[in-house]
């Protein structure tokens, strides 16, 4: 089922349990007998909904903006990573392959492995950091007599620190989820919304039905954003390896157009 089914049946199915309530509520005492606590419910119905809204227009904002982060994190990594591989081919041939064929395994790592680890939010084991330990040892005690040799070197290194901290916050991101104290201003905040609603009179009992289920269902369909955009790698709203299948990609292509392993 896709993203935008799931969404639609887990709205629908908050407005049936909304309307329901409203049913049994209806009962109890018709909507127009509660006409009369109209002003002090209205005064709390909007206070209380538009704290709401605010809390949770900024948190669905933060969610989309983290994945959006998320999202440029990987191609920076991916980036840099190529950057490597180009940088190899002014090293010895044999530092040179050492350093290509840790950062091929090191992408291929992270997509076979640590893409799964990151959707299922385990954490990621320390094979990544062991490949860049090996693309860093050939280059860690060179130090060409000539300029353009150390530029060379510096560079590499410098590529290959930036990859380093590009996974680092890759990874810190993918574990970066909602509190459970926000979940529990969320939750219980749209309850209470819902409960407000019930204690507001309206002039039909139609009228309440349309207004509690176009509210609940707004407010359904905001919390299942939050929830699926919550792990940018994770869930409805998950980032693929879009960027590393590239990089490996181009390490063929640079690999045949201009000589390699």
């Amino acid at each position: 089922m896709t993203i935008w089914w799931q969404g639609l049946v887990f709205s629908l199915t908050v407005v049936a349990a909304a309307c329901t309530v409203v049913w049994v509520v209806q009962r109890l005492q018709s909507p127009t007998r509660r006409e009369q606590h109209n002003e002090i419910g209205t005064t709390l119905f909007e206070l209380l909904t538009v704290l709401y809204a605010i809390v949770l227009a900024f948190v669905l904002i933060t969610a989309w903006e983290n994945r959006n982060e998320a999202g440029r994190v990987t191609y920076e990594e991916a980036g840099q990573l190529v950057e490597v591989y180009w940088a190899a081919a002014a090293l010895p041939e044999e530092d040179r392959d050492e350093i290509r064929e840790a950062a091929r395994d090191y992408t291929e790592r992270v997509i076979e492995t640590e893409w799964d680890q990151m959707r299922h939010v385990e954490p990621v084991d320390a094979e990544g950091l062991m490949l860049l330990d090996a693309m860093h040892a050939p280059v860690a005690d060179q130090s060409p007599d000539d300029e353009v040799g150390q530029a060379q070197v510096e560079d590499a290194r410098d590529r290959i620190r930036a990859v380093a901290d590009a996974r680092s916050e890759r990874i810190f991101q993918a574990e970066q989820g909602l509190t459970g104290a926000m979940w529990t201003v969320l939750v219980p905040g749209a309850l209470l919304v819902f409960a407000v609603m019930l204690t507001l009179g309206t002039p039909t009992r139609l009228y309440q039905f349309v207004v509690v289920g176009l509210i609940s269902g707004m407010v359904a369909l905001m919390l299942f954003a939050t929830y699926q955009l919550e792990f940018p790698y994770s869930r409805g709203g998950a980032i693929e390896p879009t960027a590393y299948l590239t990089a490996l990609e181009r390490f063929d292509a640079i690999d045949t157009d201009h000589g390699g392993r």
